[in-house]
């Protein structure tokens, strides 16, 4: 495989002139069975940051320089990450800073990581034996680990412990379908969404531990406004991903009155059978709500064939009807048994509750699941 090793620099010169051959003498040549590429993407640095990197690269052919404007961290990322798969090859790019603070020889543990079948690596300060640096004052570790924290409870990736690293290797295959060019943040926040789109694709993530030093020159990319900037980009993300749950309720809302009117008519009106009423209503229901579902709530994933939107739709009624049973029907032969006939909506109103999110999960992770990528 082709890795890429993405250094971004402003002003780096000291740095680079040290990490360099660090890598090409040191890391590299423990690595027997990749190609590792070297791609600096330098924001036109003042100090000669390009120009030792040029000099670099008479004697190792295998670095890249590129350059481009200033524009924050994360836009000389993606800049150097859509380079290393359009004009390099790569099939995973290691994300890696020239201060130091990331230990060159942690690569080869993220590549075994790889090799071992993770899709997307992390180097993990707050797994057993990473570390950060002792050298921090309580308020940075308390941003740093509250941060972290606050990402995993609010986009749900509890499984993974440092969300704020910057030291990651991913592959490729997954990094390609991350839209790159939309992304909520040029600086630093943008590691935290494209985090969140690859474990989204299905990427195998492994964190593996490591110890994050104090740098040692140079100004720390790190500062209040990046730490601001990071909390609204989970916001965000949380939001963009919410709105799926809120078109599915308000179709399911639609369902929910169709069910309501005529479970309502003949539990109050007629002497039938509580559930046969909840039954006749809910078919109606599940009708209806199939295709707003299919062409509004799940349109990124909707049916393109008449086949495929037969088959989904037997799902649908398969899957519904095993939640109207055992959620719906369920609590309205429960409640009707023991309390009698005259709380009927109140069984109703619960039994919907608990059907609600059955069926979120299961259209969701089943019938209009997304494929996997490889």
């Amino acid at each position: 495989m082709t890795i890429v090793v993405i250094l971004p620099t402003y002003n780096e010169k000291a740095n680079i002139e040290k990490m360099i051959p660090v890598l090409e003498e040191e890391v590299f040549p423990k690595i027997k069975n990749h190609s590792m590429l070297l791609l600096v993407a330098d924001d036109h640095s003042p100090d000669g940051t390009a120009q030792a990197v040029k000099a670099f690269g008479k004697k190792w052919k295998n670095i890249h320089l590129l350059m481009g404007n200033k524009e924050g961290l994360g836009s000389a990322y993606v800049r150097a990450m859509k380079y290393a798969m359009e004009k390099l090859s790569a099939d995973a790019v290691i994300e890696f800073d020239s201060d130091f603070q990331h230990d060159p020889h942690d690569i080869p543990r993220l590549i075994e990581a790889m090799d071992n079948g993770a899709d997307y690596v992390i180097g993990s300060r707050y797994v057993k034996g990473g570390k950060i640096p002792k050298e921090w004052g309580i308020d940075r570790k308390v941003q740093s680990i509250f941060g972290s924290i606050f990402a995993r409870i609010v986009l749900f990736t509890f499984g993974i412990h440092d969300m704020t690293s910057g030291f990651k290797l991913t592959k490729t295959s997954f990094l390609k379908k991350v839209d790159l060019d939309n992304l909520y943040s040029k600086n630093y926040s943008y590691k935290i969404q494209i985090l969140y789109e690859v474990v989204k694709l299905g990427a195998k993530v492994k964190e593996v531990p490591i110890i994050f030093y104090e740098r040692a020159k140079g100004k720390s990319k790190m500062n209040t406004n990046n730490i601001v900037e990071s909390f609204l980009v989970v916001l965000k993300i949380r939001m963009h991903e919410s709105r799926k749950f809120i078109k599915f309720l308000m179709v399911g809302g639609t369902g929910f009155m169709l069910n309501f009117i005529v479970y309502f008519i003949l539990g109050h009106f007629t002497t039938v059978n509580l559930v046969v009423a909840n039954t006749i209503g809910a078919e109606l229901a599940i009708f209806s709500n199939f295709n707003l579902n299919n062409l509004w709530t799940f349109n990124d994933n909707t049916t393109k064939t008449f086949s495929s939107y037969m088959s989904k739709m037997l799902q649908y009624f398969a899957t519904s009807n095993i939640g109207i049973w055992i959620f719906q029907n369920g609590m309205i032969q429960l409640g009707s048994s023991l309390y009698g006939r005259k709380y009927y909506l109140v069984y109703f109103i619960f039994g919907t509750a608990l059907l609600l999110v059955w069926n979120f999960t299961i259209y969701n992770k089943i019938i209009w699941k997304k494929p996997r990528s490889s």
